[in-house]
């Protein structure tokens, strides 16, 4: 999904201008004084009947929140104080019970907002972490697909795959000195996706800050072609965040002439939706020049792009679930800092012989929940848990759930501890030191860092 996919917008209404919100509080205030005024001058503040006036600061509360629904009140109470002054008929006695009303209600409306405006808020940061698990599950199933595919229409004898050229550009990424990755890994991306789109002439191009830079490309294949800014390829591609080809191109101009230099354009596209670099091939055999080949190509440039920014530290682990679950720790971090949303760890040390229990921590994983089987640096193994959007409390409610399936499971244990299991929490919180987590993890736990990195 891109950043500006209308399947990340789970708002219920459009975004407030807050610099607005305060020219629009006295406008709508006055609005509501001059109608009121319009229609019984001689009690503009309708003391006697339904008081009209404080429609003003109920819609301002509603649709802004707290501050401006109080300040409209605040100016109504003002206006009532000017009538009382003047010694207008009605308004000799100061209106405490009005002045009262106005403010009180405003303010509960104008706090319910904002507390419902800060849950809708969580709520819509938890749907964006379902939505970017799904978005990698769903780029992970079609890379396994595609990897399937091509492996079928290699040449016998060959043993390499789609997953094994990740993890080449993984390890060499690995191997590099720190500094711009996609500087140093330029020539290697291109190189990849030249061999599986079959390029004759192509060149890499950086993206910084959503502008693309085209003083000197990173990479290049073949004979290089001098490209313009205003390339219309380039410009869909920017666009879009997508593949497109000349004929993408000649269904946005809806004529068939020469509109771009290019023949298709792959944009290095993560999964959070922005565009690092983009590959302008100039040349391309017409055999290649298919939808499953560009479809592969895009599918590779967002693993490159998702690769590229991946820090250095979680490239550690050489095993596939341990990145993941790296990955995915480092991000239950980003969000506890970030939105004040808690995730939890446990760690069960398993006794020896701890094939059925394993299996029942298997089947008790819940939908969001990563398990990682590792081996302790005090021996034996252990089943490391994230629960993401979990705080304490849900994490000893699982506890709770897995005791009573070992109830249910075995005859002469009632509990985790009973069968020998060792539990450790941890809840991530928001201003944690990242040494609390790293000795958790690395002390308590006994694990390292090439089995999970921080």
């Amino acid at each position: 999904m891109f950043k500006n996919s209308v399947h990340k917008d789970y708002r219920l209404a459009p975004g407030n201008n807050r610099r607005w919100s305060w020219v629009e509080t006295p406008l709508l205030t006055a609005l509501v004084l001059g109608v009121c005024y319009w229609l019984h001058p001689a009690d503009p503040l309708f003391l006697h009947g339904f008081p009209w006036p404080i429609l003003a600061p109920l819609l301002l509360a509603v649709r802004y929140g707290f501050l401006q629904g109080a300040c409209s009140a605040a100016l109504l109470v003002l206006v009532a104080y000017v009538l009382h002054r003047l010694g207008l008929a009605g308004y000799v006695e100061l209106p405490g019970s009005f002045i009262v009303g106005v403010l009180v209600s405003s303010m509960v409306v104008g706090e319910f907002r904002d507390l419902w405006g800060r849950r809708l808020e969580r709520l819509q940061t938890a749907n964006e972490y379902r939505q970017y698990r799904l978005d990698e599950f769903t780029r992970a199933y079609h890379v396994l697909r595609s990897s399937h595919e091509r492996l079928e229409q290699r040449v016998a004898g060959s043993d390499t795959s789609l997953r094994s050229t990740l993890l080449l550009l993984r390890r060499q990424l690995q191997e590099q000195p720190q500094g711009d990755a996609l500087e140093q890994m330029a020539p290697a991306l291109l190189g990849v996706l030249a061999q599986y789109g079959s390029f004759n002439a192509a060149a890499l191009y950086a993206v910084r800050e959503g502008e693309l830079l085209l003083q000197r490309p990173l990479a290049e294949i073949g004979e290089a072609v001098e490209l313009s800014a205003d390339d219309l390829l380039l410009t869909l591609c920017l666009q879009r965040g997508d593949v497109v080809s000349v004929r993408d191109s000649f269904l946005e101009t809806g004529r068939e002439e020469q509109v771009s230099a290019l023949q298709a354009c792959i944009p290095l596209l993560s999964v959070e939706g922005e565009v690092l670099a983009v590959v302008a091939v100039h040349s391309m055999p017409f055999f290649a020049f298919n939808e499953r080949t560009f479809t592969l190509l895009a599918l590779l440039g967002g693993h490159m792009a998702d690769l590229l920014e991946t820090p250095r530290q979680l490239l550690r682990p050489d095993d596939a679930e341990a990145r993941r679950f790296s990955v995915q720790l480092r991000r239950a971090l980003r969000d506890a800092n970030e939105h004040d949303l808690p995730s939890s760890l446990m760690f069960l040390k398993l006794p020896d012989d701890s094939v059925a229990l394993q299996k029942l921590l298997i089947e008790s994983q819940r939908g969001l929940d990563l398990q990682l089987v590792l081996s302790s640096a005090n021996g034996g193994e252990g089943v490391l848990v994230l629960m993401p959007l979990t705080d304490q409390d849900g994490s000893l409610g699982y506890s709770q759930r897995l005791n009573l399936m070992v109830q249910e499971r075995f005859d002469n244990a009632s509990s985790l501890q009973a069968l020998g299991v060792g539990i450790h929490y941890y809840e991530i919180r928001q201003n944690q030191p990242d040494s609390a987590l790293a000795e958790f993890l690395y002390q308590e736990c006994g694990l390292n860092d090439q089995q999970v990195a921080i």
